[in-house]
């Protein structure tokens, strides 16, 4: 059986994306155990924000972006981003994204993935969000400066029971 000639564009980003996730999951929880929480939230973070420099990199070259681009206009970055995520959002990712304002991106979770696995491990009270890193990556990337609104630390969603993140950007 040739399984990828059975499979749909949207099965395979769901695929690797569940087992990209999974992987995550099990790395994070394992340092959690071996490191503790200050290291292991910092290293994620870290390896979050590295991993979305490559990927973001590798996109922009699938798009026919010139390689080291810097965006410096707010319609470049909206044509990018809105690009990007259906690539990369799997159906279990259940977040919205939009651009109330130029130069604004907000992104909201109504239900987050690594909220509720988190909080299945034990770990919630003690977990600061990667989810986060990945557009801060992104926007590192291709030179974007930017302000996080609101400045935070730990889970919104368990702070608050909800997740609404705004990356005020300085773009032409």
């Amino acid at each position: 059986m040739d399984l990828m000639e059975n499979l749909d564009k949207y099965q395979v980003r769901e695929l690797f994306s569940k087992n990209w996730m999974t992987h995550d999951a099990m790395w994070y929880g394992l340092c959690m155990g071996d490191l503790g929480p200050e290291k292991a939230n910092k290293i994620n973070k870290l390896a979050v924000r590295l991993m979305a420099k490559i990927e973001i990199g590798r996109i922009l070259k699938l798009m026919g972006k010139p390689k080291g681009i810097v965006v410096t206009e707010f319609e470049e970055l909206k044509e990018i981003i809105d690009t990007v995520f259906p690539v990369v959002q799997a159906d279990f990712l259940k977040f919205d994204f939009c651009f109330p304002e130029k130069n604004r991106l907000r992104g909201r979770f109504n239900n987050c993935f690594a909220h509720d696995g988190v909080k299945k491990s034990g770990m919630l009270e003690t977990y600061d969000c990667g989810i986060v890193e990945r557009i801060k990556g992104w926007l590192d990337a291709m030179g974007v400066q930017f302000e996080l609104i609101p400045k935070f630390t730990g889970c919104l969603m368990h702070q608050k029971g909800s997740c609404e993140i705004d990356f005020k950007l300085n773009l032409e």
